[in-house]
């Protein structure tokens, strides 16, 4: 019996870090995809979460944040370029609903991409995907 053919989630998944656009159709398999490679999985809705302070509270209890998390965009960029606390082979972010127009997305979308690259330093794969239901944190490729 043959290997299936690699799927899309298959190649970003075992490709570099970034962030990734996703559809709400493609949610499950991403999932099973990430879980299948024993990646950890962090989902989090952004509905209704326009300001910097609700964003990091969201992040900040998506990734049970130690106690010492700063809520301040240098202290999340610390803890996820730590994670010690959740020790896995590998990450995969999955957001939802993003909200482009917030003043906090261009930030946010910087600090993953930074988070991205600090990881893949590391050879630990950490991907970020966005739904994009609303518009996405992170432009989608033409």
């Amino acid at each position: 019996m043959s290997a299936s053919p690699p799927t899309g989630h298959d190649l970003a998944l075992d490709g570099e870090n970034r962030l990734l656009p996703l559809s709400r159709d493609e949610l499950g398999t991403l999932v099973a995809t990430a879980q299948a490679r024993q990646r950890r999985i962090f989902e989090l809705s952004l509905a209704g979460l326009s300001d910097k302070a609700s964003i990091l509270d969201a992040l900040a209890q998506c990734f049970d944040m130690p106690r010492w998390f700063g809520h301040n965009w240098d202290a999340l960029y610390d803890c996820l370029t730590d994670l010690s606390w959740l020790p896995a082979s590998g990450y995969v972010l999955i957001l939802l609903d993003a909200a482009p127009d917030s003043d906090s997305a261009p930030i946010l979308t910087d600090i993953l991409t930074d988070c991205c690259e600090h990881w893949q330093a590391q050879g630990v794969p950490f991907h970020v995907f966005s739904d994009g239901v609303h518009g996405t944190v992170i432009p989608r490729e033409h």
